[in-house]
């Protein structure tokens, strides 16, 4: 998994801050900038980690979660369009034009206009108008 989340993020896209950590831990919390703040700029994400006494394993686990933040941000822009894509469906349905021919017309149901459909077969209506 840390495979495709390498790709989705990029050394470039990162902002990294380092900063003292907060909360117990004495004096090695108050002079050593381990707390590490990554922010993923293209989609304003960020992760803040102070797990570890150590700025690299710190910084580790922020990407590893930042990662993880993005990965499921874009499944859930891919499930609002495909929600989207649905709703658009539901509303315009597939069926463009229904040919009657024993009513001799066409239905265009996108306008809801109705042709005689000899006309129509033998491309003497304009439909734009």
């Amino acid at each position: 998994m840390a495979k495709t989340n390498e790709k989705t993020m990029e050394e470039k896209d990162l902002k990294i801050t380092f900063t003292r950590g907060s909360g117990p831990g004495g004096q090695h919390k108050n002079k050593v900038e381990t707390c590490v703040v990554i922010t993923h700029v293209p989609t304003g994400l960020s992760e803040r980690c102070q797990d570890s006494r150590s700025r690299e394993q710190n910084l580790k686990l922020a990407k590893e979660r930042l990662a993880k933040k993005i990965e499921e941000a874009k499944l859930m822009e891919k499930e609002k369009t495909k929600n989207k894509k649905r709703l658009f469906l539901i509303k315009n349905p597939k069926t463009i034009r229904t040919y009657n021919f024993a009513r001799n017309e066409v239905v265009d149901h996108r306008t809801g206009k109705r042709f005689n459909l000899k006309k129509f077969m033998d491309g003497k209506l304009n439909l734009n108008k």
